[in-house]
């Protein structure tokens, strides 16, 4: 019979161990991930029935049939938990408005992202309400609000670049962030309106956003 006279270091052992070790490590990260998205789906939906103010960490326990005490190992508080929502709904919305292609032209761009922000609005209606809580309301430590305020920029900056190259006029006066004020507040206003049903006042008021979006940058142009 044959012996290995090879004696086995500690680093031998954690070389060996290591590749099992990290692939362990990176599961437990993935499954914690998913634990705390499955918690957000809750709190969100919760949010959306009941409001930010009561939404509870027991009752987003109660909801993702998950015991009370366990779901402080995932958020230690209410304002955790409301704190990774609205980071959360600022990530989206940031995804939504940077589908928006940076190379076309300025007056295309604008029209693009803001109707990006209304599909936003439309298709994830517990983060908007995350995000217009966000700039309501005093909000847990570490919350940024201007996280959410990232398509605002995009279209100043837009409006700043399509002066320069002649695209739009600046009337009476105004500056890239006056006018991205200007749309901004429409986009805004018609997202909101969005969520109400006109059917009762659709004789006197038609909802065509898109139309309304492009003929009001179409007044802004140039030429």
């Amino acid at each position: 019979m044959f012996t290995d006279d090879r004696t086995t270091t500690s680093a031998d052992a954690d070389n060996s161990a290591a590749p099992t070790e990290r692939p362990a490590a990176r599961r437990r990260v993935r499954q914690r991930q998913a634990v705390q998205q499955e918690l957000l789906k809750v709190a969100r939906e919760l949010m959306l029935e009941v409001g930010p103010d009561n939404v509870t960490l027991r009752e987003v326990a109660r909801r993702a049939d998950f015991s009370p005490s366990a779901i402080y190992t995932y958020f230690t508080n209410r304002d955790a938990i409301i704190l990774s929502l609205m980071e959360d709904s600022f990530r989206r919305l940031d995804a939504y408005v940077r589908r928006v292609p940076q190379d076309s032209p300025p007056d295309q761009r604008v029209i693009e992202f803001c109707l990006a922000y209304m599909d936003f609005g439309r298709e994830n209606p517990a983060d908007l309400r995350s995000i217009l809580t966000a700039n309501s309301l005093d909000l847990p430590e570490g919350v940024d609000p201007s996280l959410g305020l990232e398509a605002a920029r995009l279209i100043r900056e837009t409006f700043r670049e399509g002066i320069e190259q002649g695209v739009f006029r600046a009337p009476d006066g105004l500056s890239a962030a006056d006018m991205a004020y200007q749309i901004w507040a429409l986009v805004h206003g018609m997202t909101v309106l969005e969520g109400i049903d006109l059917s009762l006042v659709e004789g006197e008021i038609c909802a065509n956003p898109q139309r309304i979006i492009k003929t009001f940058v179409e007044g802004m142009r140039a030429n």
